[in-house]
């Protein structure tokens, strides 16, 4: 009997290891089902991890998160980040130093504002075309340009609140308006970006990789990556009045997610009827007879330049070989309805691919764990260890210490949205458990944790943040390929130039603010 039971567990081991795609996603489900399972949590945990608890707010967090990456991904969608980097190339003209530098400068400008994905997603596809079209004196090695690019958009990410699914989490979980939090990023962030540069500028300081002089003709391509300048003007304005509003209510306590939510409906309304006003043009043109040219460039522009992915087409069914009652199945009905609404609105449809869905899922595991840790007195163990080397060190210890924990908890604890919940909670423990805790070393702590959240997606793995992952992905995609040795050793000393600059400012900075 013995035997049987475990020659059945072996199968089902042998089943299980086959068929299970282990991910971001699958993993951390799976480690909530075992501990659901087994008893070590219940459904009080789960409700706490989606709910909220202890200040944080999973499902305001992540309808915010979405609802401004729709804003920035529908503007991206436009063609407007790609047309302002072929006005950068313009300006930079044949120098190709002065041409790193202003694209150095244009990602950090951009990632500020929208965010690190969306400059991770049109930046790095832009950044591989400009490397193959160069003239005569190519860019044959584009790695100088795509490590400056990660480590800027990743960088800048660190300055709003909105930039960064981290940002978010920190903000909930110690109540930090947007102003607040931006007033002690934002010296930090200059810091490093301005230190970061000429270590850049060292590591790649061979001709092979940023040529002396170059001949990059971007004048045919300015007005073409311009898809949509109506829906760039629509997109511009309510990304910035929305920006500008979580400022001017972050203080006043209203939900942020009831300022982002509505801006973000009606630009899903507008890019609907952008497709349905173009397909109607489209239908126009073909009963005329007339190749409806605009519209149909407009369509090919979505979709070859802009997308990741092709919007998977109508798989082909041998109608001879299958009979009526296999040809009509759930399968075959849901692919001829994604098929028909990706053709009938291709904008809606290449943004949809590219919102971070799967980020949704993920996070909210994380916080059930996280909250499962905390109730079994983990998050306390995690909490005294911390208190003990604040204690030793100082406020130089807590931002430092912090900043570095940070970091490498990136690359262990599911990526930098995994560290950034578990380590907010560790350091909501340790503050609440020491009343008379010195305030520069609380806000040192706090904002070492938002730097090196940010700053940890460019350390050792790829796997260190979901923009990793997803630089990587487009790179393959572009025929690029980024060892995971050389990208650990070629940002190794950006981050830790990136950590060093922005805690020596940020430990100047609490000083200065909170006095001695």
């Amino acid at each position: 009997m013995t035997a049987d039971v475990g020659r059945w567990q072996s199968v089902l081991c042998l089943i299980f290891f086959t068929y299970l795609h282990l991910n971001f996603i699958t993993v951390p489900l799976l480690s909530v089902l075992i501990l659901l399972a087994t008893g070590a949590i219940n459904g009080t945990v789960i409700r706490d991890g989606i709910v909220g608890a202890n200040g944080v707010k999973p499902l305001d967090i992540m309808a915010l998160f979405i609802s401004l990456a729709y804003l920035s991904i529908s503007l991206d969608a436009t063609g407007l980040l790609r047309f302002l980097a072929f006005k950068v190339v313009q300006k930079g003209g044949s120098s190709g130093r002065k041409l790193y530098a202003y694209l150095y400068i244009f990602f950090l400008i951009c990632g500020a504002i929208v965010g690190n994905d969306p400059v991770i997603l049109s930046g790095t596809a832009f950044l591989a075309y400009m490397t193959r079209v160069s003239g005569s004196l190519s860019i044959s090695n584009p790695t100088a340009w795509i490590f400056a690019q990660f480590a800027a958009a990743n960088m800048a990410s660190v300055v709003l609140v909105s930039s960064n699914p981290t940002n978010l989490v920190l903000s909930g979980a110690f109540a930090l308006s947007f102003t607040t939090y931006t007033a002690h990023s934002i010296l930090p962030f200059l810091g490093a970006a301005a230190l970061v540069y000429p270590v850049l500028v060292f590591l790649f300081r061979s001709t092979d990789l940023v040529p002396r002089a170059i001949d990059v003709d971007a004048d045919n391509d300015v007005g073409a990556a311009l898809v949509d300048k109506q829906g760039a003007v629509v997109g511009s304005a309510l990304l910035l009045v929305t920006l500008g509003v979580l400022v001017g209510t972050s203080t006043i306590g209203v939900p942020v997610w009831e300022v982002t939510v509505p801006p973000a409906v009606l630009m899903l309304l507008r890019d609907i009827h952008h497709d349905w006003s173009r397909g109607r043009t489209v239908v126009a043109s073909r009963r005329r007879s007339v190749p409806p040219d605009s519209a149909s460039n407009d369509a090919t522009s979505v979709r070859n330049q802009l997308e990741l992915r092709e919007i998977p087409s109508q798989p082909s069914m041998p109608e001879p070989c299958r009979s009526p009652a296999q040809s009509i199945t759930l399968q075959a009905v849901f692919d001829r309805s994604r098929t028909r609404l990706s053709s009938s609105f291709p904008t809606v449809a290449a943004i949809a691919q590219r919102l971070p869905i799967p980020l949704l899922p993920f996070a909210f595991l994380m916080f059930i764990l996280v909250q499962g840790l905390s109730a079994h007195g983990w998050v306390e163990v995690l909490a005294s260890w911390w208190g003990a080397w604040a204690r030793k060190t100082g406020v130089m210890g807590a931002i430092g210490g912090m900043g570095f924990v940070a970091c490498m908890f990136c690359n262990v604890c599911g990526t930098n949205i995994g560290a950034t919940i578990l380590l907010a909670r560790v350091l909501q423990v340790w503050i609440v458990s020491q009343p008379g805790l010195d305030r520069r070393a609380r806000e040192g702590a706090i904002y070492a944790l938002a730097l090196g959240s940010n700053y940890g997606a460019f350390t050792l793995t790829f796997s260190a943040s979901l923009a990793g992952l997803l630089w990587r992905s487009i790179l393959q995609q572009k025929g690029i390929r980024v060892r995971p040795r050389q990208f650990l050793m070629l940002n190794l000393p950006i981050a830790i130039t990136a950590m060093t600059a922005s805690s020596a400012v940020l430990l100047a900075q609490v000083y200065v603010t909170r006095g001695r």
